[in-house]
């Protein structure tokens, strides 16, 4: 039986995926991310906030993350391909975000605070801890960074974000919450500062 707090997430990917297929057009797709980030950041009530004062050694696993994805990206060319095309597209959807009514602030305030907000309650704090209770640590790291991944870049461009998910899986899972959030926002932040 799933429980209640668990069809939060479910309900969130599916969101994301419906929305991935419309592929709406720039202004419309920021205006309705936010919408859907906005409409999810309660379920932050719903999951345990703890930060070990250890979690600064998270960014030691989140920079091994790094290392391993971008040797990932360097070694295997269809991987790299296929990450840089999305990229590509990522960076486009960025610059015409941008040129949108309050496009530049909306763009920055959902890649830095709501998504990585809402995306680590949803993938860490609640499905990791869904899957957890119900089939163990191990599927917890690679169902939650696969799920994220996926949704984020599917195809082989998914792998090197499952590489650094599993990190924020980590960090999560090591130190609470608030630590898989810190990374999130770096992650988010060098992406925008690269696309912008």
């Amino acid at each position: 039986m799933i429980r209640q707090r668990a069809v939060v997430p479910l309900i969130f990917m599916a969101a994301i995926a419906a929305f991935a297929m419309y592929k709406p057009a720039a202004c419309t797709a920021l205006y309705l991310g936010m919408a859907l980030y906005l409409a999810f950041a309660p379920a932050g009530l719903l999951a345990e906030w703890r930060l070990d004062k250890r979690f600064p050694l998270a960014f030691l696993a989140y920079f091994f993350a790094l290392l391993t994805a971008g040797a990932v990206l360097l070694l295997v060319p269809p991987i790299r391909q296929e990450y840089v095309e999305m990229s590509e597209a990522q960076g486009r959807f960025f610059h015409a975000a941008a040129g949108c009514p309050l496009g530049t602030p909306l763009v920055v305030l959902q890649a830095l605070v709501l998504a990585p907000l809402v995306e680590e309650v949803m993938f860490r704090g609640i499905l990791f801890e869904e899957v957890r209770r119900r089939w163990g640590v191990a599927a917890a790291y690679v169902l939650s960074s696969l799920v994220f991944a996926l949704l984020h870049r599917p195809g082989l461009g998914a792998v090197p974000i499952f590489i650094i998910a599993l990190s924020l899986a980590y960090a999560y899972h090591r130190y609470g919450l608030p630590a898989s959030i810190m990374l999130h926002f770096l992650q988010n932040a060098a992406a925008l500062y690269i696309n912008l």
